[in-house]
């Protein structure tokens, strides 16, 4: 019997407090000011400990060495994908899967890549794991020979170079393992970094928000592990939906940062296997509002209120924060509030006793989860940071949202079958393998059409080689369509350019897709769930770009 057999859901299953699927809390003791060591055993729930016991641990920040550390794409880089040690937990190094790296003398592992529109870049990989892995650029548009996808694997031992013009407006992209049937293991083990494209619109709202990098604009890089009691990360071959019972933000478990009386943009991103976020940012029982400015693809063309946003693995959100108002020894935490998953997998098949028997400690998907504490504190300058922010009216131009009237339509229907099996329309990757399952004319012009079944789950879909426009949402859950501010049923978040995509279960997703690019030939490219155990249990396509 199969986890996805097992692991089956009644439709619009809830679940209780943390405190009702947790695994028995370790006991723990002080070590000094520096964490919390927690003694053998079965992993604890952190979220049931006091929150001085949590938050002991400062944000890890784009540096100059190690975890977080940046280097600039105008010079080649090489990156060896291999086994390293890192201190991420107190206690005992943890073994991470790495892309490691040198720059200028400096100790460079899953580095923060910058690059300009515009730039020519030039990456090595050298693999030296025991199992094939890629570079896929997440989000870029790039021709199929650097797309990184399992379509071209890297076999151990062997090298691969990435060459490629970055043609994308500015963003938070990312880059990430993806071998076929193996995304899962390798990303829950580490192999994932950041990547800043900037353009000319970038830099002219950097000038009006007066933020630097590195101190008020910075990078939240969310995910969750599954952590043994000797901090070794753990994953399960075969799994369904890999979530994990710490939280990391850059590298960094239940972090605290400390923030002045100002506003700071952070650009959130969400590189968890399987597990969908809620995040806000609560001052006591009240929500700070944030500005979304950006999502997948770049700046929207003005800012939008929002009091929280759902971050599906893969997805980003550029807001803004302003903690002007709190004085210095107030607190601010960024939590993923509680949701209702919608697993709503059909019955068929054995009901497992324990779904979350594979996750000890972890808090299950929908349940609130604390993510990172903000700590206010004086402002160490003699000059405080404007407490308004300049007019958001127009921070960048957007082509307008297409009319389609005219374009062929593609129907793509996502479910599961009897056994277990996840599909787009017909077509499960172990099934259909490498054969393109359509192919579509390069300059051609697409309506998307994503329809989720009921009896399924929310589904992040990822498009490679090109980023859509979302034209409407329908048959959405109340919470989707609560959040409507523009015709067709589209939220904040559907009104930029996007490379990810939620459908929710019963939901219809139209999508405007332009095929056009500068490559020739036939180039294949990747439509998957980036829910990642989905993605390996076979829930992709692969589709042609032909002249």
């Amino acid at each position: 019997m199969t986890d996805p057999q097992r692991r089956r859901f009644l439709i619009g299953l809830t679940v209780g407090g943390a405190a009702t699927v947790a695994g028995p809390i370790a006991l723990w003791r002080w070590t000094g000011g520096h964490g919390h060591r927690f003694a053998s055993g079965p992993a604890p729930d952190l979220q049931l400990l006091p929150p001085d016991a949590r938050f002991v641990q400062p944000l890890r920040l784009p540096g100059g060495e190690g975890l977080l550390a940046e280097v600039d794409l105008r010079t080649p880089l090489r990156l060896v994908a291999q086994a390293t040690t890192q201190a991420l937990f107190p206690g005992a190094p943890t073994t991470l899967w790495s892309y490691a790296g040198a720059s200028a003398g400096r100790a460079l592992f899953n580095p923060i890549l910058h690059a300009r529109r515009g730039d020519t870049v030039e990456v090595e990989l050298d693999n030296r794991l025991a199992e094939a892995t890629t570079v896929h650029w997440h989000g870029l548009a790039v021709d199929e020979a650097n797309d990184g996808s399992g379509l071209h694997p890297v076999a151990p031992g062997a090298r691969r170079r990435y060459r490629y013009r970055v043609d994308n407006r500015a963003g938070l992209y990312w880059y990430h393992a993806h071998p076929h049937g193996r995304t899962g293991v390798q990303l829950q083990r580490g192999l994932a970094g950041l990547m800043l494209v900037e353009d000319d619109e970038e830099r002219v709202l950097k000038q009006r928000l007066g933020m630097r990098w590195g101190e008020r604009d910075l990078p939240l890089m969310i995910a969750d592990k599954q952590v043994g009691p000797d901090n070794a990360i753990v994953y399960k071959d075969g799994a369904d939906d890999w979530i994990g019972n710490r939280v990391l933000v850059n590298w960094t478990p239940e972090p605290y940062l400390d923030v002045i009386p100002a506003w700071y943009r952070f650009r959130l991103i969400n590189v968890a296997n399987a597990r969908m976020l809620r995040p806000c940012f609560l001052h006591g029982d009240r929500v700070l509002p944030m500005q979304l400015i950006g999502t997948d693809g770049g700046l929207l063309e003005r800012a939008w209120p929002v009091d929280d946003l759902f971050l599906a693995p893969a997805q980003r959100a550029d807001v803004l924060v302003d903690f002007g108002a709190l004085a210095p020894g107030e607190r601010v935490r960024l939590r993923s509030l509680e949701y209702v998953a919608m697993e709503n997998e059909d019955e068929s098949g054995a009901f497992a006793p324990d779904p979350m028997g594979d996750h000890p400690g972890a808090a299950a998907m929908g349940e609130p989860l604390d993510l990172m504490e903000l700590r206010v504190i004086e402002c160490a300058t003699e000059r405080r940071p404007p407490a308004r922010l300049p007019p958001l009216e127009a921070i960048a131009q957007l082509p307008p949202m297409p009319d389609t009237r005219d374009w062929p339509v593609r129907a793509l229907r996502l479910r599961m079958d009897e056994e277990g099996r996840w599909f787009i329309n017909d077509w499960n990757f172990h099934l259909s393998g490498h054969e393109p399952a359509f192919s579509v004319r390069r300059g051609s012009r697409e309506v998307w059409e994503i329809r989720n079944s009921m009896t399924s789950m929310p589904h992040p879909m990822h498009l490679h080689g090109f980023q859509f426009r979302v034209l409407s949402r329908s048959i959405s859950p109340p919470d989707i369509r609560g959040r409507q501010v523009a015709a067709g049923g589209l939220g904040p978040q559907d009104l930029g350019w996007n490379d990810t995509v939620v459908v929710w279960p019963g939901e219809i997703v139209r999508l405007a897709v332009d095929f056009a690019q500068n490559f020739a030939g036939t180039q294949r490219y990747m439509l998957h769930c980036h829910n990642l155990e989905h993605e390996d249990m076979g829930m992709m396509l692969s589709f042609a770009v032909t002249d």
